[in-house]
């Protein structure tokens, strides 16, 4: 439900995905491929917090794929375990907040979210679940900035 969301989002200023297990969704309905492509186009400054591929192997083809992109900053936290998902966007935002990881399995699998929409009370949440992934879980003990060998998109 995120992902689809996400994909029909307009004007998109920021999306945070924080998930220890992440896939290239090759197969899915929507792919990995599928969602930098629409970062890229959108120019969207992303933050991704992920497990390192060096320890989870699962996330190998998915980290170089982040690699690729220029608005993605990518982070790696071997404790990770919470998944949280934040899209904002116009006219307001949303958020997921729940069990799934970004995988094949977990999105046929039974899984609990919480689908939380940027307006109203849903506001504040929102812009805590990003604060969260850009500047909270980044700045803990055990999270690593992904040096990339590419330039940074200014702006």
């Amino acid at each position: 439900m995120f992902l689809e969301r996400f994909m029909q989002a307009v004007e998109v200023t920021s999306l945070v995905i924080v998930s220890p297990w992440i896939q290239s969704l090759d197969g899915e309905p929507i792919s990995l491929k599928d969602i930098l492509w629409s970062v890229e186009k959108g120019k969207v400054p992303t933050t991704i917090i992920m497990r390192s591929p060096e320890k989870e192997h699962l996330n190998r083809e998915a980290a170089e794929l982040f690699e690729g992109c220029p608005f993605v900053t990518l982070y790696y936290n071997n404790e990770l375990h919470a998944k949280v998902y934040v899209c904002r966007c116009q006219p307001f935002g949303f958020a997921l907040l729940g069990s799934a990881n970004l995988s094949g399995q977990a999105t046929r699998a039974l899984e609990v979210g919480l689908l939380i929409e940027g307006k109203g009370a849903g506001c504040a949440i929102i812009e805590e679940l990003e604060l969260l992934g850009k500047e909270d879980i980044p700045n803990r003990a055990g999270t690593q900035l992904r040096q990339l060998a590419r330039a940074r998109p200014s702006g």
